[in-house]
């Protein structure tokens, strides 16, 4: 099989609580760097309504979060109608509600049918792509922040999302070849309500995203001025 030669991994983005320009950066990020695979790493919605933490009274309710969510994600399926999900703690909030109450799996609508995805957008719990250089990637929600333990783990290269304030490239070599362990930050309204539990982490989240390009990864930060607006350029 033929490998990928541009991965566009797009980082947690928590629909209805994505960052205002994400869409328009997912397009400039699509038209320079051409994908021909997108990876959503996961926590493509928040579901805060309907988290096993306290969720705030002063935001949706869980049905209108969800349709606000749908309205949201829209343009995104518009710009990449073929996407491989990753199962994430986020994401899978539905099925993980349902198993605390005792519902079997048979009752719940698949991902797709939930955030009215097309049917393009496939689901994987991980996953593990050739990229063009031969070489192959595995890609996961979030396992380990600690330095590039995953990848060793795995004897092979990593990516994940889940560490909001993590954005990083950890490179590591064995007797039979270089690897990387990649984390892709985030594309969260680091303002929202839904985001108020960091608020007393000193560090924030990281806006951005991450592509490998010909097997080397890049990850592309956006770049936000002091009024919370991107600055419209891919650096």
């Amino acid at each position: 099989m033929k490998g990928f030669k541009s991965i566009l991994i797009i980082s947690d983005t928590h629909f209805p609580f994505q960052h205002k320009d994400t869409i328009i950066f997912l397009k400039k990020v699509k038209e320079k760097f051409k994908p021909d695979k997108v990876i959503h790493i996961g926590d493509e919605l928040d579901y805060h309504s309907i988290s096993f933490h306290a969720s705030s009274p002063d935001l949706h309710s869980p049905s209108d979060e969800l349709l606000k969510a749908i309205e949201k994600i829209k343009p995104v399926y518009k710009l990449f109608p073929e996407v491989d999900v990753i199962e994430s703690n986020h994401g899978s909030l539905v099925y993980r509600k349902a198993l605390h109450h005792g519902l079997p799996r048979a009752v719940i609508k698949s991902y797709r049918e939930i955030i009215k995805a097309p049917k393009g957008w496939r689901w994987h719990f991980d996953l593990t792509i050739k990229m063009s250089d031969g070489n192959y990637v595995y890609f996961t929600h979030g396992k380990t922040s600690s330095y590039a333990k995953l990848s060793q783990s795995m004897g092979m290269s990593t990516v994940q999302g889940h560490f909001h304030e993590k954005f990083e490239i950890i490179y590591w070599a064995s007797p039979v070849g270089l690897f990387f362990d990649m984390k892709v930050g985030c594309l969260v309204d680091d303002k929202s309500l839904a985001m108020a539990y960091n608020n007393t982490n000193l560090k924030r989240p990281i806006i951005g995203c991450a592509v490998i390009i010909n097997g080397q990864p890049k990850l592309v930060p956006m770049i936000i001025n002091k009024r919370g607006d991107w600055i419209g350029e891919i650096l």
